[in-house]
């Protein structure tokens, strides 16, 4: 059954019992590592995971002869012909092109996913204020991706689905409470800041469908705050239950809930600024 340790704030695994045996040899990791597996209520140490039982490392063995008197005589080998050579390359030219379609594929799904919501929203708002909505839903995305591989936890690149918005995936569950509190709080993080980012574009160059843009994005990811499935916020509100969170520190429960609290403020304050400047509805309509 698969393994996950903590280490210095940083979610390791999943690893098999043989893959912790030989990371504890090699002094990776220590038995007092917190672990957690599947059917497990909290994170333990390592030791008192059901089943493990530490196996020392075997003495060395004594060196051998890795040759024979035969090998040593034997004839260095031919050179490869034209027709292996070609064989060869042309492997190699496909190994190099499996290794590039990946992200060649990533690209295709975001870029294109992102392409079809612009066209969707353009309907209804004009391609202006669309092609500016979901570069800012991109925004939002890409603080729970950055914040994600911080933590070295695989995760998707940003899929879009019109009138919905956007999401990534994690590939490597579970997370303590607090990796998971700080990635779910960095969408609406970035997604504010490029809210105020907006704002002040929209000021300095005096364009409408910018501001409406900004005020978008703030009332979004505020919404995204909520404390409901499956909402970033319902991810952050959970650190503040002991009973759900018993290993973490009252300390860190402080932190978490003033940055939500500054952030909440930041959004609150930034729809309350773009609200007053934006012009009457009737001036928005798209050309």
């Amino acid at each position: 059954m698969a393994i996950y340790i903590t280490k210095n704030g940083q979610q390791l695994g999943p690893y098999s019992m043989a893959e912790v045996q030989n990371l504890l040899r090699s002094g990776t990791l220590d038995i007092t590592e917190l672990a957690w597996q599947e059917g497990l209520p909290d994170w333990v140490p390592l030791h008192q995971i059901p089943g493990f039982v530490f196996v020392p490392p075997a003495p060395p063995a004594p060196p051998v002869a890795t040759t024979t008197p035969e090998e040593t005589h034997r004839l260095p080998a031919q050179n490869k012909s034209l027709l292996q050579k070609i064989g060869t390359g042309i492997v190699a030219s496909g190994v190099i092109l499996f290794k590039l379609a990946g992200p060649i594929l990533v690209l295709l799904k975001t870029g294109g996913t992102m392409l079809l919501s612009i066209g969707a929203y353009s309907l209804i708002w004009g391609w202006k204020f669309a092609a500016g909505l979901v570069v800012l839903i991109f925004v939002h995305e890409m603080g729970h991706f950055i914040s994600a591989r911080c933590y070295r936890i695989p995760v998707t690149a940003p899929t879009f689905i019109p009138f919905v918005g956007a999401y990534v995936l994690l590939k490597n569950r579970p997370m303590d409470p607090w990796t998971n509190a700080i990635i779910s709080y960095a969408g609406p993080l970035a997604g504010g800041l490029g809210g105020w980012v907006c704002y002040y574009l929209a000021g300095y160059y005096d364009e409408e469908w910018i501001m409406a843009v900004a005020l978008y994005t703030f009332i979004l990811n505020l919404f995204n705050l909520l404390p409901v499935p499956p909402l970033d916020g319902s991810h952050t509100c959970i650190c503040f239950f002991k009973s759900r969170t018993p290993g973490m520190s009252p300390s860190d429960r402080v932190y978490l809930g003033f940055f939500v609290a500054a952030l909440v403020a930041g959004l609150v304050l930034g729809c309350m600024y773009t609200w007053g400047n934006l012009p009457p509805p009737s001036s928005l309509t798209p050309h």
